[in-house]
This record gives C-alpha cells, sequence and structure tokens, in this order.
C-alpha cells in the first residue's frame, strides 16, 4: 500500500512539473489520479490494521481526525477556487492572499500531518505510511514554493514575503482570523 501512495505523490509532483514545463491538457488529470491514489492506499491500510487506542480515546482521536479531514480538504479544494487553482496547466494565476492563504503559503499542511497521526490512533494507519506520507508532502511544498508557484501565481514573491511558509505566527493568525493580509513586514 505504501508504493501506491508514494505513486500518488509522484504524480503530485508530475502535475506541478507540468504546470510550471509544459503545460499539457492531458496531464491535468495527475493531480485527482494522484490524490485517488493516496485516498485508496491510504483507506486499504486503515482497513487492513488494527488502532492502537480503544474506547473513548479512539473516539477523541476519530473526532479529531474528523476535524482535520475536514479542514484539509477545505484548505485544498474550497479555500481557493478550483479553476484558479487547478485549472488550465501553464496558465498563470493569482495568489490566494485571505482566509487558511493567510495563515501559511500550505495550509494543507498543517492538517495533513495531524490527519494521518489521528489515522494511525484511530484506525491503526501504519505510522511509517503516515511519516513517509508528510515527508513526502513537505517535500512537494518545498518545490512548489520554491520552483513552481512564483512561475504560475502572479504576486507570489510578495506573497512569500508577507505570509510565513508553513508555521503560522501571531501577526498571520490574527490575518486569517480577520480575513486581512499583513502589509510588508518582515517574517
Amino acid at each position: 500500500m505504501l508504493a501506491m501512495g508514494i505513486c500518488g505523490f509522484a504524480l503530485f509532483f508530475l502535475s506541478d512539473a507540468n504546470d510550471l514545463h509544459w503545460g499539457r491538457q492531458e496531464l491535468r488529470l495527475c493531480f485527482p489520479l494522484g490524490a485517488l491514489l493516496l485516498t485508496a492506499a491510504t483507506a486499504a491500510e486503515c482497513l487492513m490494521r488494527e488502532a492502537p487506542v480503544a474506547g473513548w480515546g479512539r473516539a477523541a482521536a476519530g473526532a479529531g481526525t474528523l476535524l482535520f479531514l475536514m479542514l484539509e480538504i477545505y484548505a485544498l479544494f474550497f479555500a481557493l477556487p478550483p479553476k484558479a487553482s487547478y485549472g488550465t496547466p501553464g496558465q498563470s494565476r493569482s495568489t490566494r492572499v485571505t482566509g487558511l492563504y493567510a495563515l501559511c503559503r500550505h495550509p494543507g499542511v498543517l492538517f495533513f500531518i495531524p490527519l494521518y497521526f489521528g489515522l494511525w490512533l484511530t484506525f491503526g494507519l501504519s505510522p511509517v505510511s503516515g511519516a513517509v506520507y508528510a515527508l513526502l508532502d513537505v517535500l512537494l511544498v518545498i518545490y512548489e514554493d520554491r520552483r513552481v508557484f512564483p512561475a504560475v501565481l502572479e504576486g507570489y514573491a510578495d506573497y512569500q514575503r508577507q505570509v510565513p511558509f508553513l508555521f503560522p505566527n501571531a501577526g498571520s493568525i490574527s490575518n486569517c482570523l480577520s480575513g486581512q493580509r499583513r502589509k510588508n513586514k518582515k517574517q
């Protein structure tokens, strides 16, 4: 199952490389196929293993897991306009700077890691799988932040100067909650 999840991440990287270099329409399905592979690998592993926590602890872990799943889905598919996020490969798009994307530049990672920790507690997902997927997710956003997004998102260099990479700070939390963007301050 781990190999299937790794293949999912390979498709995420290919999707970003397509956006950066080739802009080929036939490769636009790499992202959803990668998401499908990662989801299938995760679900299959969760169904085959036993949770390390039982009773109320498992119920609490399950509630947290559900919360982080909803936040992850929101961050990836609803906090940004889908056409602007996953639209035509190779086309320049504008940078989103409010809501979750004022909190940090890659809020999906903030939710992905605790989601996979919760999947271990609630369903017994292998900690090795969770750690590998978390590492691949961080490597993916480093690639996106340094190479892909500066080339395809208008105003991304300014966004990088104003919004923290992965770890929110007091100003970015305030901006996220108020719907504002931090003004010309160094991180």
